[in-house]
């Protein structure tokens, strides 16, 4: 089996390739990132996108732990934040299965990824809402409506333990979990049935 993790090498994508390693050592897994992994790509580049398909080719599952968005207060947000943002989290999520399902083979599945921060809300969180939201959503509709035989669903973990070092000032009341929780949801997706569904590990 060919898995493809989009930020295979960060902290939940590493936690995800450890576990499916853990589980059947004969994956063939292929990690990518914008400057890490075994295949660069730019997620907020159609072509970019494109470009890594071609190179990889037909995939049985992609596994999204990437992805971003500005932290800001909504009164500072610019144009070029809601870009990036939408681009990075959003867009980059959409052509990823409108590319990828492409190089899908049958019965495969897209995992993509939203956030905890859509259903808890935190200052400055606005874009990751906005975000996260639509990511959910579009999961859903996108395994209703995609006519081939595969499965979209969306896992929305909450704060990494692992990030609060970092984060623990912007998320004050919401409670984080372990990377290794978060990753077995992607795992999980991945050997079961589940469609166009969220799955929230909060």
């Amino acid at each position: 089996m060919k898995i493809l993790v989009l930020g295979g090498c960060g902290t939940l994508g590493s936690a995800i390739v450890s576990q499916l390693k853990e589980k059947n050592r004969s994956y063939e897994i292929i990690t990518a990132g914008r400057k890490t992994g075994d295949v660069h790509v730019d997620m907020t580049s159609k072509e970019s996108i494109e470009a890594m398909f071609a190179k990889i080719g037909n995939v049985d599952h992609i596994v999204n732990a990437a992805g971003s968005a500005e932290m800001k207060p909504i009164e500072d947000l610019t144009q070029d934040d809601l870009k990036f943002s939408i681009n990075s989290k959003l867009l980059g999520q959409v052509n990823m299965v409108l590319i990828g399902s492409k190089y899908l083979n049958e019965k495969g599945s897209i995992s993509l990824i939203a956030g905890v921060i859509k259903d808890e809300l935190i200052k400055m969180g606005t874009m990751y809402a906005l975000t996260n939201g639509a990511v959910a959503a579009f999961a859903r509709a996108a395994a209703f409506d995609i006519k081939k035989n595969i499965r979209i669903n969306c896992i929305s973990p909450s704060v990494l333990d692992e990030s609060m070092v970092e984060y623990a000032e912007y998320f004050k009341g919401v409670k984080s979990v372990p990377a290794a929780k978060a990753a077995k949801a992607f795992i999980d997706v991945i050997e079961s049935d589940v469609n166009g569904q969220e799955i929230k590990v909060y």
